[in-house]
């Protein structure tokens, strides 16, 4: 499978806006879609040849307007259908394997469910991303796996070892944080040091507040 969205892809990517979800490249998420407009939109894709959407967060206040157009966040995840199923009442369970980072202009749609162009936004990597900081972000990481399965015993990480850093940063953030503000932030971070500063700042704040809590699930 491709690893990233193809010009004609981004001309008019379907797009799925959810409370408090963002979805980062290199990770899997898998979705049960329900509603009319949703269902169709996964037909919409399984007919297509790309199988290819876009999942973003909605902004605060899509409560009041959920079934019209609320606000979303125009920096999203998007990638692949990889799996599918429709169940006998019609709903679909799907997973989307995330391949990019993309900034959304919605675009006007003959279907009831919403589009966008997309422009990729690819990792700004300069030569300031340290062997230090890659070492602390790692250090910090093993920590807070540690102290997660104090309460969560299956709990892993799960990097190999050989990531590059904006993916590790990635893989870190996708597990380790449930604050969908947070993992916001490190989505829109295409400045892969910015990204892993925050990761690794957010990662010792987190090992701070498990340590504190002596043992008790965490939230994440």
């Amino acid at each position: 499978m491709s690893t990233s969205l193809s010009a004609d892809e981004l001309q008019s990517l379907p797009v799925f806006p959810l409370p408090s979800i963002v979805v980062f490249p290199g990770t899997r998420l898998p979705l049960h879609l329900f509603e009319p407009r949703y269902r169709a939109m996964v037909e919409h894709c399984l007919t297509t040849e790309h199988h290819v959407l876009a999942v973003t967060q909605l902004r605060p206040g899509w409560e009041s307007n959920y079934e019209g157009r609320p606000a979303f966040c125009e920096i999203a995840g998007a990638g692949r259908l990889v799996a599918h199923e429709r169940r006998a009442d019609g709903t679909y369970d799907v997973v989307l394997q995330a391949v990019s980072r993309v900034r959304l202009t919605e675009i006007e749609s003959p279907h009831p469910f919403r589009l966008a162009r997309a422009e990729l936004l690819h990792d700004l990597v300069p030569d300031d991303v340290s062997a230090t900081d890659i070492t602390s972000l790692v250090s910090l990481a093993t920590e807070v796996s540690g102290l997660l399965r104090r309460g969560q015993p299956g709990f892993e990480i799960g990097f190999v070892g050989d990531e590059s850093p904006a993916a590790l940063a990635d893989l870190l953030a996708n597990r380790c944080f449930a604050d969908a503000v947070l993992r916001q932030h490190v989505l829109e971070a295409v400045h892969v040091p910015t990204r892993v500063r925050l990761v690794t700042s957010a990662l010792a704040e987190l090992s701070h507040a498990l340590s504190r809590r002596s043992g008790r699930p965490s939230d994440c």
